[in-house]
């Protein structure tokens, strides 16, 4: 019996959770690669990653930063004498989505571009989403965007509220867009605490559309201690999009040169990622949980449809929206919290939940609008994840054996269906 997906959390579970120990183990077939939700407990990971520079003065290098530091100081928001500096280009790439190959245009660190080419940052199957943005709540932020593509971008900090407006990067409102191969600094004061996301404002529709957007995570001491703080990013996607169109310049008297972000063809969308992945069988998305966790899960829409993802066999507590606690929650959940088993998210909305890994098994979150759980109309895909309990053996080797028991599922019996690539017959995953 093929330990598949007790197997592959085990092999990469080193998300910033209890366990710190790593597995010397490999996912079983047919999982090639696990897609774990993406890790945003600190700063440090941004470090870690190689995304972020953190300097131990407050240091503003712009007049729009200078004025930040004014604004937080006669707001009450208290400076933390830190400064995190992120450098980011924008490219163009390519990403592959459950089989289909994408031209994007993304954000990427820009210590991984070589030229013309994005280097070691695969998020997971190509470079959308970009960096995750993560400051303390009070952190000087700066993040200097250069334009290494065809089209000129700008950069808008959705969320935080303490930046000077011609640092919104808004096309032709607050900013004049950055032209091709030159760069722009963005400094802002990291507030209000939560989640929040930063995007191209030059004809959003089709910048945003075509991959430019990523998450800010501002953190606060008062923040509620988890196990796990993840990120989870939802989008959609048309497979009909080619790689002539997504590479050819646009021009604001164009609007668009293609078809992509025009309201007409919201409906022709037929792929969904999370954090960039399609669940396949072969690249499944997983959120490996320990019996007594507390996990919290930042959820992100930055698509043009609405979503419902449902948790199986658990409850929610809905902590935060768009970046502010909901009410009655204070830092600590308690059954006086707003509580639901599923995640209603609007397009640009984001929402906070945490949850009580005290249900064994595997769990699915899926889409409730259940064709969003497909890829390309094959059940099932898109946005789906399972949440997987691990299993450590007390006779194994290691603080937790190193190796996981089953949960009384026959994986070679139900294996969870089997890959689908784009335009082939459902009727093999059965």
């Amino acid at each position: 019996m093929k330990r598949l997906l007790f197997v592959l959390a085990a092999a990469l579970y080193c998300m910033g959770s209890a366990a710190t120990s790593v597995w010397a183990l490999t996912p079983g077939l047919p999982v090639k690669e696990i897609r774990f939700l993406i890790d945003v407990s600190s700063v440090d990971k941004a470090v870690a990653a190689g995304h972020a520079q953190v300097i131990n003065k407050t240091d503003p290098k712009t007049k729009g930063g200078i004025w930040a530091i004014g604004q937080a100081k006669k707001l009450g928001v208290k400076l933390s004498g830190q400064t995190v500096v992120y450098d980011i280009t924008a490219v163009e790439s390519t990403q592959d989505i459950a089989g289909v190959e994408f031209p994007v245009w993304a954000f990427v660190p820009s210590n991984k571009v070589k030229g013309d080419k994005v280097e070691g940052y695969k998020n997971p199957h190509g470079p959308v989403p970009g960096p995750t943005i993560i400051a303390n709540e009070g952190d000087l932020v700066r993040i200097t965007m250069r334009n290494k593509s065809k089209n000129n971008h700008t950069i808008h900090i959705h969320g935080p509220t303490v930046i000077a407006y011609d640092h919104d990067g808004t096309m032709n409102v607050a900013q004049v867009p950055v032209k091709v191969d030159q760069e722009f600094t963005y400094e802002f004061v990291a507030s209000p605490v939560g989640t929040h996301i930063y995007h191209c404002h030059v004809n959003a529709n089709e910048h945003m559309d075509m991959g430019l957007y990523g998450s800010i995570i501002i953190h606060s001491k008062k923040n509620e201690k988890v196990d796990q703080d993840l990120l989870a990013i939802l989008d959609e996607w048309d497979s009909k999009f080619s790689k002539e169109e997504g590479f050819s310049p646009t021009t604001a008297d164009q609007k668009m040169s293609v078809e992509v972000g025009h309201p007409r063809n919201i409906a022709r969308m037929n792929l969904f990622t999370i954090n960039g992945n399609a669940w396949t069988d072969e690249y499944p998305t997983v959120v490996a949980a320990q019996q007594g966790q507390k996990i919290r899960v930042r959820f992100v829409n930055f698509g043009s449809w609405p979503h419902n993802i449902h948790l199986h066999g658990h409850t929610l507590h809905w902590v935060a929206w768009d970046g502010r606690n909901v009410y009655p929650y204070n830092n600590k959940i308690t059954d006086n919290d707003m509580r639901s088993d599923s995640v209603s998210l609007l397009p640009g909305e984001r929402k906070d939940y945490i949850f009580e890994a005290n249900q064994d098994g595997r769990w699915v979150w899926h889409c409730h609008i259940v064709p969003h759980a497909t890829n390309d109309g094959v059940y099932h895909g898109g946005l789906l994840m399972a949440v997987v309990y691990l299993h450590p053996k007390k006779d194994g080797k290691g603080p937790y054996g190193g190796v996981l028991d089953g949960s009384g599922i026959d994986l070679d019996a139900y294996p969870l269906g089997k890959p689908v690539k784009i335009g082939d017959k459902p009727s093999d995953a059965i």
